[in-house]
């Protein structure tokens, strides 16, 4: 088999020549064309030419196709990098919104703590006047005045927090607040309130001195009389126990009710008594039915309050509810 030859021209442009005729002339290549009764034609090539040519197509043909890969390539790179910047932009604005609406959050609870440590400090302080006012006997501690110190203002970092050690103090000072709640709600429950007949009634005689209804003089009317007929429901005033239920002198067929913290109260010249000794009542029970007994000169219900051994106005309690 005979073995594969290139073609003279491919052999002449890479430098080595496909037959001796065509060795002797190495720079240049002759084609003879001859067609039967027509005359011969030579075509002569120069061979340097055409390499340098071929060269120089090569090498604009790789340029080409390496400024196009470059540029591609450029492309490619410049796509991948404008979608990685609008990722990280992305994420960028998704990060600013949430450190913003976290800031938000921040700042709306701050104020909603303030705002209710504030309703707690302004209770605490309605609390502490309305006892003073209302129970001088019973002293209570005086709120302290507000402390300056150095400020921290709040932020994204510090905010959980400052806003725990808030809702911290916050629940301490309820702590502290609920048993003074509590006792103002024993004491009010325990201080004699109201009437202790229903409606309207007359009251026929006050608290303190007057004429002596039974004869001359004057006298000191530890109470108030209520103008009501023989058979009105009594009621207690406040929640206690039966102290006694009985004859009294002078205020005939009476009942008296001890009341925490000191307090007591008497139902005197009733017509009929509907509790015994050591019998729990509660503000607005019927313990009695008025009457007109003992020291009367007429039918009425006579009405007496206690703190200690001392009298007090009852005219001042029924105020509360009137």
């Amino acid at each position: 088999m005979r073995p594969f030859q290139r073609p003279a021209l491919l052999a002449a442009l890479l430098g080595k020549p496909a037959h001796a005729r065509t060795a002797a002339h190495s720079r240049h290549l002759e084609i003879l064309i001859t067609r039967p009764g027509h005359q011969v034609h030579h075509l002569r090539i120069d061979l340097d030419t055409l390499r340098r040519v071929a060269l120089w197509a090569v090498a604009a043909v790789a340029l080409w196709l390496a400024i196009t890969v470059f540029m591609a390539w450029g492309q490619i790179a410049s796509s991948g990098d404008q979608r990685r910047a609008q990722r990280l932009a992305a994420q960028a604005a998704a990060t600013w919104e949430d450190n913003a609406r976290l800031q938000a959050e921040n700042g709306a609870m701050a104020n909603t703590l303030l705002a209710l440590k504030q309703r707690v400090d302004g209770l605490a302080s309605t609390l502490h006047g309305f006892v003073q006012k209302r129970a001088e006997q019973f002293p209570v501690e005086a709120k302290s005045g507000s402390q300056g110190g150095i400020a921290e203002p709040l932020s994204a970092a510090n905010a959980p927090a400052l806003l725990g050690e808030e809702a911290d103090l916050i629940t301490s000072r309820l702590n502290l607040l609920l048993p003074q709640a509590r006792y103002l709600a024993s004491l009010e429950a325990a201080r004699p309130m109201g009437e202790p007949v229903a409606g309207n009634v007359a009251i026929t005689s006050d608290y303190g001195l007057r004429p002596n209804p039974m004869g001359g003089g004057v006298e000191f009317h530890n109470g108030i009389d209520f103008g009501v007929n023989v058979g009105t429901a009594v009621h207690a005033t406040a929640h206690g126990v039966v102290a006694s239920a009985g004859w009294k002198a002078g205020y005939g067929d009476c009942v008296v009710i001890d009341h925490p913290f000191g307090y007591r109260s008497l139902f005197g010249h009733l017509s009929k008594i509907l509790v015994k000794p050591g019998d729990a009542v509660t503000r607005g029970q019927i313990i009695a039915l008025s009457g007109n007994t003992g020291r009367s000169t007429g039918p009425h219900l006579h009405y007496t309050l206690f703190y200690g051994t001392k009298t007090l106005d009852p005219a001042t309690y029924l105020l509360a509810n009137r």
